[in-house]
Protein backbone atom coordinates (compact mmCIF):
# COMPACT_ATOMS: atom_id res chain seq x y z
CA UNK A 1 0.00 0.00 0.00
CA UNK A 2 1.32 3.12 -0.77
CA UNK A 3 0.86 6.88 0.60
CA UNK A 4 0.38 9.81 -2.05
CA UNK A 5 1.89 12.73 -0.55
CA UNK A 6 -0.10 15.99 -0.65
CA UNK A 7 1.47 18.47 -3.91
CA UNK A 8 0.26 22.07 -3.52
CA UNK A 9 0.84 25.14 -6.41
CA UNK A 10 0.97 28.68 -6.12
CA UNK A 11 -1.63 31.22 -6.74
CA UNK A 12 -2.91 31.08 -9.81
CA UNK A 13 -3.11 34.71 -10.68
CA UNK A 14 1.02 34.27 -11.44
CA UNK A 15 -0.18 32.36 -14.70
CA UNK A 16 -0.95 36.07 -15.91
CA UNK A 17 2.38 36.87 -15.93
CA UNK A 18 4.32 36.85 -18.84
CA UNK A 19 8.32 38.11 -18.14
CA UNK A 20 10.37 35.67 -16.66
CA UNK A 21 9.80 34.86 -12.98
CA UNK A 22 11.65 34.27 -9.98
CA UNK A 23 10.24 32.04 -7.07
CA UNK A 24 12.06 32.92 -4.00
CA UNK A 25 11.62 30.75 -0.97
CA UNK A 26 13.93 31.28 2.33
CA UNK A 27 17.18 31.71 0.29
CA UNK A 28 16.76 30.07 -2.53
CA UNK A 29 15.81 30.92 -5.97
CA UNK A 30 14.38 28.97 -8.95
CA UNK A 31 13.56 31.00 -12.08
CA UNK A 32 10.94 30.03 -14.92
CA UNK A 33 10.18 31.32 -18.38
CA UNK A 34 6.77 33.31 -17.53
CA UNK A 35 3.94 32.78 -14.76
CA UNK A 36 2.72 29.64 -16.74
CA UNK A 37 5.92 27.76 -15.85
CA UNK A 38 5.81 29.22 -12.37
CA UNK A 39 2.31 27.78 -11.91
CA UNK A 40 3.40 24.58 -13.01
CA UNK A 41 5.90 23.56 -10.30
CA UNK A 42 4.34 21.79 -7.65
CA UNK A 43 5.43 21.92 -3.85
CA UNK A 44 5.39 19.88 -1.30
CA UNK A 45 4.01 22.77 1.42
CA UNK A 46 1.48 25.29 1.30
CA UNK A 47 2.94 29.02 0.47
CA UNK A 48 1.50 32.10 -0.11
CA UNK A 49 2.53 35.07 -2.11
CA UNK A 50 4.24 37.37 0.44
CA UNK A 51 5.54 39.95 -1.99
CA UNK A 52 6.10 40.67 -5.42
CA UNK A 53 9.13 42.82 -6.99
CA UNK A 54 11.40 43.48 -9.38
CA UNK A 55 14.56 41.88 -9.60
CA UNK A 56 17.35 41.91 -12.39
CA UNK A 57 14.25 42.71 -15.00
CA UNK A 58 12.19 40.03 -13.68
CA UNK A 59 9.27 39.54 -12.09
CA UNK A 60 9.99 38.01 -8.07
CA UNK A 61 7.88 36.32 -6.56
CA UNK A 62 8.78 35.79 -2.73
CA UNK A 63 6.70 32.64 -1.13
CA UNK A 64 6.24 32.27 2.64
CA UNK A 65 4.52 29.17 3.94
CA UNK A 66 0.72 29.43 4.67
CA UNK A 67 1.61 28.95 8.65
CA UNK A 68 -2.74 29.28 8.65
CA UNK A 69 -3.48 26.01 6.86
CA UNK A 70 -5.61 23.87 9.19
CA UNK A 71 -7.53 26.73 10.49
CA UNK A 72 -10.11 26.29 8.31
CA UNK A 73 -12.97 23.95 8.86
CA UNK A 74 -14.68 21.10 6.39
CA UNK A 75 -17.00 23.97 4.94
CA UNK A 76 -14.65 26.74 4.97
CA UNK A 77 -15.21 28.60 7.98
CA UNK A 78 -12.23 29.51 10.24
CA UNK A 79 -12.12 27.11 13.27
CA UNK A 80 -13.84 28.28 16.32
CA UNK A 81 -11.75 27.58 19.79
CA UNK A 82 -13.88 27.22 22.58
CA UNK A 83 -10.80 26.54 25.15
Amino acid sequence: MSIMALTYKISSFVKNITSPVIVLIGNKETEFQNGSAAYEKSYDKNYLVAEIRAKDNKVCIVLKENDKTNDINWIGEEQASFF
